[in-house]
């Protein structure tokens, strides 16, 4: 039997409020706010920043998304690098179902309970593309959720169950830049009670419960209204769904609402929806930490204009440089695994990794290590000839970048994100920490690495 042992999620540094969004569509307002990426940010690099504060290794990664950033390149082998797990890790991506990270989960439950793995890495991220002024844009937040799947652990699996129900409900062809659906409320009252409620009947037979035996219920749902009804439906309590603080975050959510349950103990039933439902039953028998609070607690409000920009509805991203695809690749160890050199000399660490030390000059005498997640600014500036990402300034959004000296050696060059226009708190020996980013989208690629933003 697997055990859930730890989990994580991740929240954009801002959020935007549904009522400014009304304010600035005339569309109504569904009170609240939502998480709002930033513009380097995506479902790769939140699935990242995730996962990043579970400690230890994994022998398998499977990244759940409904809107990863490549149609073809799987995204978990990403992940994997950027956390710097072995080669030999085995990958996964689960994808185009709202209800691919409750698949991932069940996948992980079977690899840990067949002994195939010792430790599975469950992530999900989503950041699902709207179209201003349509309902979507104030349904959907940004968000990420990362599970750890073992043999021992703080929350048994007691099982699970699923559901087929292949209404139209939500979908989007390849070439969509939205996400669209057939009509809400036909999801709402023939599918989603409907499918919970299938899925989660023969489990409780199979595991020999009742729903009174259920201590909590949480389970993604299409919108807020149908989540309180379903609870309502078979008498239980609702539990917090976060739409006026987060938004529904996409397949991911799920395993949002899971992070905010762990400090608990007692049974849960945990449901993810999307044309059937999954429904798995969770018994948390030693209460675990959560981060969801501090994530909650430090974020930002980011005004309808800026958060344009960031969704690349508004301005314009050129791109008159052209990196090299096979220094990306030739040097993946430093770009996105994040290694340095030591000096077997001298002692000093520097980055990147190159044959001879900048210090005493030893060519070809060194170690590689793994650099440090935080450090202090030895110096930066902000410039207005370009914009983040080294694109073509607008004279608006400048560019930030800082050299970094990191804890444990090695001074680095990084750009300074989760910043618009203002760059308060950013000085000299300012305390930063690194983060999984987005570079630059030129080429026709994507490329990651890492930045520096202010602690959170």
């Amino acid at each position: 039997m697997a055990y859930i042992s730890n989990c994580s999620v991740y929240l954009p540094v801002w959020k935007l409020s549904r009522d400014e969004i009304s304010e600035e569509t005339g569309m109504p307002s569904l009170g609240g706010e939502r998480a709002v990426a930033h513009w380097d940010e995506d479902s790769i690099t939140m699935a990242v920043e995730a996962a990043r504060t579970l400690e230890g290794k994994f022998d398998a990664v499977i990244f759940a998304s409904t809107s990863p950033p490549f149609r073809i390149k799987q995204c978990a082998s990403l992940v994997a690098s950027a956390l710097d797990l072995p080669e030999s890790t085995f990958t996964m991506d689960i994808t185009d179902s709202m209800r691919a990270a409750t698949d991932a989960l069940i996948t992980a439950n079977e690899f840990v309970d067949s002994g195939r793995f010792d430790r599975v890495l469950v992530v999900a991220a989503d950041r699902i593309p709207t179209k201003p002024g349509t309902l979507y844009e104030q349904l959907y937040g940004d968000a990420a959720a990362a599970i750890a799947v073992e043999k021992e652990g703080g929350a048994k699996i007691l099982g699970y169950n699923t559901s087929t129900k292949p209404l139209p409900g939500s979908w989007m062809l390849a070439g969509d830049d939205t996400v669209r659906d057939y009509d809400m409320r036909v999801d709402a009252r023939y599918g989603y009670a409907t499918s919970v409620q299938q899925a989660a009947m023969p489990l409780f037979a199979k595991l020999g419960l009742s729903p009174a035996d259920i201590d909590r219920i949480v389970a993604s749902a299409p919108d807020p209204k149908s989540y309180y009804g379903l609870l309502k439906a078979v008498g239980a309590r609702p539990e917090e769904f976060y739409f006026n603080s987060v938004g529904i975050a996409g397949c991911a959510h799920p395993l949002f609402l899971l992070a905010t349950q762990i400090e608990k103990t007692g049974r849960i039933l945990l449901g993810g929806y999307g044309e059937g439902a999954d429904v798995l039953a969770i018994e948390i028998e030693d209460a675990m930490e959560s981060n969801v609070g501090r994530m909650l607690e430090s974020r930002k409000e980011i005004s309808y204009g800026e958060y344009l920009y960031n969704r690349g509805f508004v301005g314009i991203r050129d791109a008159p440089d052209r990196p090299s695809l096979t220094k990306f690749w030739r040097d993946e160890k430093s770009i996105i695994r994040f290694y340095g050199m030591r000096c077997k000399n001298c002692g000093t660490v520097s980055y990147p990794i190159q044959r001879c030390c900048v210090e005493c000059g030893a060519k070809d005498n060194y170690e590689e290590v793994r650099l440090g997640d935080r450090g202090r600014v030895y110096t930066f500036t902000i410039d207005y000839l370009v914009m983040p990402g080294n694109y073509t300034g607008d004279g608006v959004h400048p560019h930030g970048v800082a050299v970094v000296d990191l804890d444990g050696g090695g001074r680095v060059l990084f750009e300074v994100t989760d910043t618009v226009r203002d760059f308060e708190g950013l000085e000299c020996d300012a305390e930063v920490e690194r983060t999984f980013r987005l570079l630059f989208e030129k080429n026709n690629f994507r490329y990651y690495g890492w930045k520096a933003r202010l602690p959170r």
